[in-house]
C-alpha cells in the first residue's frame, strides 16, 4: 500500500526545499507545490532518474491528480509496488511532452496533436518517433460548434478532463487531468477495446491480425459495429480475398494521418489504387460522404478514426501492385505541429504534428461493401 497522502505530500515537501532554486521551480516543484497532486510527487520521488528528468526538463506535464491515481491503482488490482520500473518511466514519460503548451495552444479548433515523450517500442511502434496525445475542447471529433471543457486523449481513446491548467514554472506549464492516460495498444487491442468487435472479427477472417498490429505508422479509419449492422453486412458472406482487398482500399502507404493534418477536399491514394477524398464540413470530419465519430485514437503503431458508416469501394476498384502505393499523397506531409515557429515537437495554429517523419500510413476504413456484383 502507499503512504497515505498527508505523509506523501510532506516528504515531497521536504525533499523540494533541499533542491536548487531552478530544480524547485521546475515540473517537479510544481507538482510537489501542489496538494492535489501530492501522490505523484511522492511516487516521482521514489525514482531518481524521473526525478532529475522532471527538475531539469522543460515542457508540459499532464499531472493525474490523486483522484485519479487511486482510480488508476484500483483497476491494477494492486498497489505501485507491483508494477515495473520500466513501466512507471514508460507511463510518467506518456505524460511528459517535451515542448511548452498551455491550455491555449491544447484549446484550438479541430484540436492540437501534442508529441510526447513515450519512446518504448512496446507503446511506439513509429519508426523511432515518440508518441502523441490528442488534446481537444471541441469534442472527440474536434469538430464541435464551440468549445465544451479541454480533454486529453490517449489510448483506445479514453478522454482525461483538464481540471486545472496552465500551472505555469520557467520552462513550461503543468495541466492536472482527472485520469491516468492509457497507453496506446496495437490496432487488434485497440478495436476490441473501442468496442469495434466486427472491426476485429473482419481481421481475423482476413488473416491480417498480425499485420495491422505490427507495421509501423498505421492509420485505422473504422466503422462501429451499428455502422456495419446499417449496411446489412454479413462477413461469412465474403470470402477472405474479398476482405484483404476491402482492406486494401482503405490503407495509404505516406504518412501517419491524424486528423489535424488531413487536408479539406484533397485525396489520398489507397493501396487499392484508388483514392479516398477528406472533406470539412458542417463541424463535421468526413472520408468520402462518412462522417468520422471520434478521431485520433492513439495506437501504439499509429492512429484509429472511428467511422459513423462503411464506405463502398468503386465498381471498377482492382488490387494494384505495392507499388503504386508508394507514390501517393501522404496526409500533410508539409504540415508541422508546433510553435508559432513549426516546432515539430509540439503543436501549431492548428495542432498538427510534422508528418514528414512519420514513413507509413495505411487508412484502414474498413468497410466491406462492394458493388451488387461482389455479393452476386
Amino acid at each position: 500500500m502507499l503512504p497515505s497522502i498527508s505523509l506523501l505530500f510532506a516528504s515531497a515537501s521536504a525533499f523540494l526545499a533541499l533542491l536548487p532554486f531552478s530544480a524547485a521551480h521546475g515540473i517537479a516543484g510544481v507538482i510537489a507545490a501542489h496538494r492535489e497532486l501530492s501522490t505523484l510527487s511522492a511516487i516521482i520521488n521514489q525514482y531518481p532518474e524521473l526525478l532529475q528528468a522532471l527538475t531539469s526538463t522543460n515542457g508540459t506535464f499532464l499531472a493525474p491528480s490523486n483522484a485519479a491515481i487511486d482510480t488508476f491503482v484500483a483497476a491494477q488490482g494492486a498497489d505501485l509496488s507491483a508494477i515495473s520500473n520500466d513501466t512507471i518511466q514508460a507511463l510518467v514519460s506518456y505524460h511528459l511532452l517535451p515542448t511548452a503548451l498551455s491550455a491555449a495552444n491544447l484549446s484550438v479548433a479541430g484540436g492540437a496533436i501534442a508529441q510526447t515523450s513515450l519512446l518504448s517500442q512496446a507503446y511506439a511502434n513509429l519508426q523511432g518517433a515518440s508518441n502523441v496525445v490528442y488534446a481537444s475542447a471541441y469534442g472527440s471529433a474536434g469538430q464541435d460548434s464551440g468549445p465544451t471543457g479541454l480533454k486529453v486523449y490517449s489510448g483506445v481513446g479514453t478522454p482525461a478532463n483538464v481540471t486545472s491548467s496552465d500551472l505555469a514554472y520557467p520552462g513550461g506549464f503543468v495541466h492536472v487531468i482527472d485520469r491516468v492516460l492509457n497507453f496506446p495498444q496495437p490496432c487488434t487491442k485497440t478495436a476490441q477495446a473501442a468496442q469495434l468487435s466486427t472491426l476485429y472479427d473482419a481481421l481475423v477472417k482476413a488473416n491480417l491480425t498480425d499485420y495491422v498490429d505490427t507495421i509501423a505508422n498505421f492509420t485505422c479509419f473504422a466503422p462501429t459495429n451499428t455502422a456495419f449492422q446499417a449496411a446489412g453486412i454479413d462477413l461469412a458472406a465474403l470470402s477472405s480475398q474479398q476482405l484483404v482487398d476491402a482492406l486494401k482500399y482503405h490503407s495509404i502507404v505516406g504518412s501517419v494521418g491524424y486528423s489535424t493534418a488531413l487536408e479539406d477536399g484533397k485525396e489520398y491514394q489507397t493501396l487499392l489504387g484508388v483514392p479516398v477524398t477528406v472533406h470539412k464540413r458542417d463541424q463535421q470530419l468526413f472520408i468520402n460522404d462518412v462522417a468520422v465519430l471520434q478521431s485520433n485514437v492513439i495506437m501504439s503503431n499509429g492512429v484509429a478514426h472511428v467511422l459513423s458508416g462503411v464506405l463502398t469501394p468503386p465498381a471498377n476498384a482492382t488490387t494494384t501492385t505495392s507499388s503504386a502505393s508508394s507514390t501517393s499523397t501522404s496526409p500533410g506531409g508539409a504540415s508541422t505541429t508546433g510553435t508559432a515557429a513549426g516546432s515539430s515537437t509540439g503543436t501549431a495554429g492548428n495542432g498538427a504534428v510534422s508528418l514528414s517523419a512519420r514513413g507509413v500510413t495505411c487508412y484502414m476504413i474498413v468497410t466491406l461493401i462492394f458493388t451488387s456484383l461482389a455479393f452476386a
